[in-house]
């Protein structure tokens, strides 16, 4: 803002002691701050004179702003540029929150709360910085930012780098780099089929967010497809694939789709890993390579690939999460082969028998009708009912005192539940949603008595 009359009188006087007011003199040839700044979209490019770069950048197409300076600067560089130029200098305007420092307020030099970039990006990358702030930074509020969620960029970059050094040994096993992937491939396992619809999906909603200016949803898009998709699903599926070089050849083309598009918010090392993998020759750069768009509609149809396989190899995940959960609450070893059951009514869940034990570290893996019910731990899936058989692994004497105690506790919360809900005067004015979650939670504990009473008697 410009000095006022007083501000500057007293500036002067400091100097020379001896000034007046009527010895000052606005300089009437300068363009404060704001003002220049209306004129930045086509001062910068040669105006007034007509030079080839202000005819071909100006209008451009997008500005990203915060909301502090729509006034003060956007909307004066609408003015300026309808005014001088006879048309906008933008066509959108897309407005974001703004970084905050931890505390809440605004990053300020005089306040020394600023994050120095230079210093982020040392202790970083440059990357791992752009990623973070796209992440964790909204359209629509405010973000308070530390140093500690950089680390969210930086361990995502090491991901990366980890899944492609674990793809470059995969085709050094097979003999070389794998064969592109194409729609003569046949035979696919669930799994293969999942990860490229996944793949697909994952392009189509990447492109969709990036049109739609939604910075922070495509990021989020893109970090849990590559991170859970690939490397904490299809990474693993890779390493016992019963077709290793198919397996190997549906994760380079996926990983090269994926690359392409971490490119916008990760560029550094998306280039760097895509001239590592082969995908780029010398002279090259992701940059200037087609944003993918996933598959077509013949190699959808000639791979077999449908929303129905999708959902089923998501159901079968959740089984091996459950089998896992139930591992690490009776804290059986990872290293400990166990056996299974599934109680289910998918015909499809038996050709997945092998991928199962590898994946629920098991010795037998056994599928049972869907009403069974089986005296032993469980977890409810949406592939069935996951069983867990504890024969061997556990201390039973402990493991009996455990549920005796689990089983004394619950019926007190079971007792003083029953009693809350038959006091007439707490169910005529406690709050609907009170009243609701305490008969939800009542029914909830019933049935985990019920399930301890099953498992006393394998340990009785």
């Amino acid at each position: 803002m410009a000095e006022t009359p007083q501000e500057a009188l007293e500036k002067a006087k400091a100097i020379d002691p001896g000034v007046r007011a009527e010895d000052l003199k606005q300089d009437e040839d300068v363009l404060d701050t704001w003002f220049s700044s209306w004129l930045w979209p086509f001062s910068t490019l040669g105006w007034p004179e007509k030079t080839k770069d202000l005819e071909y950048y100006y209008p451009t197409t997008d500005l990203v702003t915060a909301q502090d300076i729509i006034f003060f600067w956007v909307a004066r560089m609408m003015m300026a540029g309808i005014h001088f130029m006879k048309k906008p200098p933008f066509k959108n305007i897309v407005i974001h929150g703004i970084v905050r420092a931890a505390d809440g307020s605004k990053m300020s030099k005089s306040k020394g709360n600023s994050l120095d970039p230079l210093e982020l990006i040392d202790q970083y990358s440059a990357d791992a910085l752009r990623f973070s702030i796209a992440l964790i930074t909204s359209l629509e509020c405010d973000t308070k930012v530390n140093k500690e969620k950089f680390e969210i960029g930086r361990n995502f970059c090491t991901k990366i780098w980890n899944a492609a050094r674990f793809l470059q040994m995969q085709e050094e096993a097979v003999g070389g780099a794998a064969q592109p992937l194409d729609a003569s491939a046949t035979g696919l396992s669930a799994d293969e089929k999942h990860i490229l619809w996944a793949t697909d999906m994952a392009c189509a909603k990447v492109d969709a967010l990036l049109k739609q200016y939604r910075i922070q949803d495509g990021a989020l898009a893109v970090y849990d497809f590559f991170w859970t998709q690939i490397c904490d699903w299809y990474v693993e599926y890779v390493k016992d694939a019963p077709d290793k070089a198919r397996a190997v050849a549906i994760l380079r083309d996926v990983f090269w789709k994926a690359l392409r598009l971490l490119h916008p918010y990760m560029p550094f090392v998306t280039e760097e890993t895509a001239h590592q993998l082969g995908f780029l020759k010398d002279g090259e750069t992701i940059m200037l390579c087609k944003f993918p768009e996933g598959y077509s509609a013949a190699e959808k149809a000639a791979w077999g690939l449908t929303q129905e396989t999708y959902d089923f190899v998501n159901a079968k995940r959740e089984a091996i999460t459950a089998l896992r959960a139930l591992r690490a609450e009776y804290k059986i070893a990872p290293s400990a082969w166990v056996s299974a059951t599934i109680a289910t009514g998918d015909a499809r869940i038996a050709a997945e028998a092998e991928s199962l034990k590898r994946a629920m570290r098991a010795e037998s893996v056994a599928f049972a009708p869907a009403d069974a019910d089986l005296a032993m731990p469980s977890r409810q899936t949406a592939l069935g009912t996951v069983y867990l058989s504890l024969e061997g692994l556990v201390d039973k004497a402990a493991e009996a005192a455990r549920i005796a105690a689990e089983t004394a506790k619950l019926q007190g919360f079971v007792k003083s539940a029953e009693a809350k809900l038959a006091n007439e005067n707490f169910v005529a004015h406690a709050p609907e949603a009170v009243v609701a979650e305490a008969r939800r939670k009542l029914a909830e504990n019933r049935e985990r008595l019920a399930q301890l009473a099953k498992l006393a008697k394998l340990f009785a």
